[in-house]
């Protein structure tokens, strides 16, 4: 799977648009990602997430609007999962290059703000 544009409010996916923030399982898109708090990515929010045998999560705040809780932090270090938060921008280029890499990966991509 491999991100080809990211740009406010759009992201292509395999030659998939979306307009909504996602996350990346696997080779699974999942589309139209809501979170309770709006811009803080809580728990509940990432309950799919830390259910795989990722090394990697990968959080792209969009232009640095979304925030992470410390919960969600702990949550993926206590189970030897790497955390990554950058700009969304910054985070599209770090997801390709990690996965052509080999690394085994999730993601969490908000669009905009």
């Amino acid at each position: 799977m491999k991100i080809q544009t990211y740009r406010f409010g759009y992201i292509e996916i395999d030659g998939k648009v979306y307009r909504n923030d996602v996350k990346l399982i696997g080779k699974r898109v999942v589309p139209d990602w809501w979170r309770g708090q709006g811009h803080l990515v809580e728990l509940e929010d990432v309950q799919d997430l830390l259910k795989t045998d990722a090394e990697i999560c990968i959080f792209g705040t969009g232009y640095g609007g979304m925030r992470v809780s410390k919960a969600v932090k702990s949550a993926f270090k206590n189970r030897g999962v790497e955390v990554l938060i950058e700009k969304t921008e910054s985070a599209c280029d770090t997801y390709n290059r990690l996965l052509q890499g080999g690394k085994k990966l999730v993601a969490g991509f908000h669009l905009s703000c």
